[in-house]
């Protein structure tokens, strides 16, 4: 018997509650029989769009990260800042966005690769392939302040571009703890205006 056909509204009605959910509860404490009764969708159905659980969730961190790469995309296509100044404003835009959230979640992907990132092969994956992505976007537009003088070039853009995650991720938890975005736009200061400087000649 043939399966019914898939809507793809419904799936990203699924991914988008999978977002919420999981930002709110974590991996452990949000159930298959949460999200289908929030969904209102049934059991069966939900399978004709995920294998399992664990693909579900590898499938909204890919959902997640996308539509964060796609802000980050428009803003730099449409910045008329230098390079680093256009990485300031846009993360500035994030951590404001995250204050008016009440500090309460951080990054989704981060938040997950603390509970699951060692255990789901499949949730590995998705972040590995999702954090490729990001670094490739971000350590072009360093490379690009780096020719232009703002960013020091003693360190690769690759090398500067890890530097910048491991801080923001790391503010990202103080967030959470302190309920106060302050973390993150203190990181933000210390990475782009003080690490990155260009060294002294």
């Amino acid at each position: 018997m043939a399966r019914p056909r898939r809507s793809e509204n419904t799936r990203i009605a699924l991914l988008q509650l999978g977002v919420e959910l999981l930002a709110e509860h974590g991996y452990s404490g949000t159930g298959l029989k949460q999200i289908l009764d929030a969904a209102k969708v049934p059991k069966g159905s939900f399978y004709n769009y995920f294998a399992s659980k664990e693909a579900f969730v590898a499938e909204v961190i890919e959902f997640y990260m996308q539509n964060l790469l796609e802000i980050f995309d428009g803003m730099v296509a449409n910045s008329n800042l230098t390079p680093l100044q256009t990485i300031q404003q846009i993360y500035t835009v994030f951590a404001e966005h995250l204050l008016q959230q009440g500090c309460g979640h951080g990054c989704l992907m981060g938040s997950l690769a603390g509970e699951v990132g060692g255990t789901s092969e499949l949730c590995r994956q998705a972040m590995q392939k999702m954090y490729s992505q990001w670094h490739q976007r971000f350590s072009a537009v360093i490379d690009r302040a780096q020719q232009a003088g703002e960013v020091r070039d003693d360190l690769s853009a690759v090398t500067l571009t890890d530097i910048f995650w491991n801080q923001w991720e790391g503010a990202m938890l103080r967030m959470q703890f302190e309920t106060s975005a302050e973390p993150l736009l203190q990181s933000l200061d210390m990475t782009l205006n003080r690490l990155f400087k260009p060294l002294a000649a």
